[in-house]
Parts: C-alpha cells; structure tokens; sequence
C-alpha cells in the first residue's frame, strides 16, 4: 500500500538528482525512477558514470547532465534544460557533496581544500535550491495578470 501512494506521488513528475552518478544519489535516481518520475535528470561531475547509470535506468526516463554544483552558471544552465526539455521541474534532490581527502587535523586544517569542500556540500546546495525555486516562480508568474513578476522571469 505505501508502495502506491509513492507511486502516486511520483507519478509524471519531472526530478533532478545532484550527485547521482554514485552512492546514495543513484540510489534515489533508481527509485525515483521505479516509482513513477516521468523524467530524472542525473546531475554531476563524474560524466562516465552519469552516462552509464541514466542508460540503465532508461534513455526514455533518465538522461545525464554534466554539472559542477559549485558553478552557479553550469547549475541555471542545467535545470533550464531539464525544464525545456521536460515541460518544467517537480522536484530537486540535492544530494551532491564532496569530502577531504588531506588527512588533517584542525590544528593543520588546509583551508583552501576546505573551502573547495564547503563549496560544493553547502553553496553547492544553496545554488541548487535558488535555481530551482526560479523555476518554480516562473511557472506560478505564467498564471499571474501581474507584470512585475514576468518581466523578472523573462
């Protein structure tokens, strides 16, 4: 029975998936993708794996996007195709996120790997979220008679 309700829930909607060429991310693009998304786009950086991962899933529900989520330019330029593409954007699934590989203390703590590393788990995510919501706004501004908000979505 909750195995329908997702299902349900899912059903027809448009999702990105930041990180999911790997780990926890494909996870969520394969269930996602079980249960009902119409479309799921894999957002990253590790592009063989990307391709690889949205080909299992299925050319017809899945492609792949090569995006740095650091790069706020790379991530407007991804969730604009996916909405192109798609007919809009339901859902983001940020999952993207990186680790250190320096082995440090925080008496020795690197700074600029540290800030590559905040980069991406927590701008990376605002970037996201920001993108996302513009779709969002825009679709609601597409029903509105007020044209202050078109003109920000044009």
């Amino acid at each position: 029975m909750a195995n329908n309700l997702i299902k349900k829930k899912l059903q027809g909607k448009v999702v990105i998936v930041t990180g999911g060429a790997s780990g926890i991310g494909e996870t969520i693009a394969r269930v996602l993708a079980d249960h009902g998304a119409r479309a799921v786009v894999i957002a990253d950086i590790q592009s063989e794996k990307g391709r690889a991962v949205a080909e299992s899933i299925g050319q017809q529900r899945c492609s792949y996007v090569h995006c740095d989520v650091a790069d706020e330019e790379q991530v407007a330029a991804m969730v604009e195709w996916t909405a192109t593409t798609y007919g809009g954007l339901d859902i983001m699934f940020s999952n993207a996120g990186t680790v250190s590989s320096l082995p440090q203390t925080i008496l020795d703590l690197n700074m600029s790997e540290y800030d590559r590393v905040m980069r991406v788990n927590a701008r990376g995510m605002a970037v996201c979220v920001k993108q996302a919501a513009w779709i969002e706004f825009c679709n609601l501004v597409e029903r509105s008679t007020s044209s202050v908000p078109g003109f920000l979505c044009r």
